[in-house]
């Protein structure tokens, strides 16, 4: 079985370990990725201030405000970089103060929001970066630090502090204390 590991300020979270499974459910981390299966079929919006396209490299820059939308995915940022290729979007890079990231796993479930700095969406490999005053959150539960990486096909959570900074920052992970059973469930 795999454990969790704390090596300095790295905490490696990996399916099999068991206070695993209870903080990604309590986060919504494996269903995050997957998101609605509408989501994916849904058209891409963007809004911004401008925007500048590299047809020859498949780049294309937003800039000014940029919300981008695709059914419950929205991402926010000072700038929006989509990295196509074929016309197929392979990479999102959004920048700013922090950017913002949300989207809903499920119909049943809430939004998952994430923050950082810098915020990084490699589509194919299904893999979501959060760089620089990271957070990731859902249902009371967050996790933040100085990044976190985020495999979404194999459900690997790694959470990095930045030990260089001169207040030592750690990763934090708040999970809510669990609900007691109302009286009225024993009925």
């Amino acid at each position: 079985m795999n454990r969790g590991k704390n090596q300095g300020n790295k905490l490696y979270l990996t399916r099999g370990t068991g206070w695993v499974l209870t903080l990604a459910l309590g986060l919504g981390l494996c269903a995050a990725g997957q998101a609605l299966p509408s989501d994916r079929q849904q058209k891409i919006t963007i809004q911004s201030d401008r925007a500048q396209l590299d047809e020859r490299n498949g780049v294309t820059i937003y800039e000014g405000a940029v919300q981008m939308d695709q059914g419950t995915l929205r991402i926010t940022a000072d700038k929006l970089t989509v990295h196509s290729v074929n016309r197929k979007v392979s990479r999102i890079i959004a920048v700013g103060q922090p950017a913002h990231f949300q989207q809903q796993p499920a119909l049943d479930q809430q939004l998952v929001t994430a923050e950082g700095n810098t915020i990084e969406y490699r589509v194919d490999q299904e893999e979501l970066q959060l760089l620089e005053n990271a957070s990731l959150e859902q249902d009371g539960s967050t996790m933040s630090g100085d990044r976190i990486d985020y495999n979404i096909k194999d459900a690997i959570v790694v959470a990095i502090g930045d030990p260089t900074k001169t207040e030592n920052q750690r990763i934090q992970i708040v999970i809510p204390p669990q609900t007691p059973p109302s009286e009225s469930d024993d009925n």
